[in-house]
């Protein structure tokens, strides 16, 4: 049985510092903490640690809480992985203070206004927090991100956010965008993705650029997600 458990994290001081109000609820809580023979360290804290018997199961759940932290922050912020977990400190049933050494996994900060907006209030928290409770409760959005990633959106994610969220007949239901725009980069995605084939599916009239459909499919799945909290 664990008592208590912390993953201790890595990374330029001014990225987590900017990080940590995005994340703050019991399901992902990032924050300064002063250790035993540590100054103060930024550290992960998640109530999901409960459930866990040994630091490597920390270690396993906090690599999971991590790679969904990613996605978030890729998502609204174009970041890339930069963030690492240096380790687990934690507390046995005994009152035993342990470590447990893990590789390092990362996030690094590309988009301010992104970063913004994670921090913005959703309900009663940061709206990073609310993203991430809702990929744990919602199979759809942890789907949708975990499709995502944490980088650059391919012709073919481009193709499947837009599948994911319903297809263009939802998305202009919802009022997302208009019927030309959602076919236009659905279609030049099509055609894209298909680019081994020597009769690929027609491109529309006035293609997208890559970056065009990157930033529609991020705006889209941003909005999908926000009607899901």
């Amino acid at each position: 049985m664990i008592r208590h458990a912390a993953a201790l994290l890595t990374g330029e001081e001014d990225v987590l510092a900017s990080i940590a109000p995005c994340f703050d609820s019991d399901a992902a809580r990032i924050k300064k903490q002063r250790l035993k023979e540590k100054e103060d360290s930024w550290v992960l804290e998640s109530s999901e640690f409960a459930r866990c018997r040994t630091g490597i199961e920390v270690l396993a759940l906090a690599d999971e809480i991590v790679s969904r932290i990613h996605q978030i922050l890729a998502l609204y912020g174009n970041y890339t992985p930069v963030l690492s977990v240096d380790c687990i400190s934690w507390t046995n049933a005994k009152g035993e203070s342990l470590r447990t050494v893990r590789d390092s996994v990362s996030v690094n900060v590309v988009s301010s206004k992104g970063l913004a907006e994670l921090k913005s209030a959703s309900g009663t928290q940061p709206l990073g927090s609310a993203v991430f409770e809702a990929m744990t409760r919602d199979v759809k959005v942890n789907e949708a991100l975990t499709l995502h990633g944490d980088s650059g959106l391919s012709w073919s994610q481009v193709y499947d956010i837009i599948d994911i969220v319903g297809g263009v007949k939802s998305i202009v239901k919802a009022g997302y965008a208009t019927r030309k725009q959602a076919s236009a980069v659905r279609q030049t995605a099509n055609h894209y993705r298909h680019q081994g084939l020597k009769k690929k599916p027609p491109l529309p009239a006035n293609p997208p650029t890559a970056a065009q459909a990157n930033e529609f499919a991020r705006g889209l799945l941003k909005r999908w997600i926000a009607s899901r909290l």
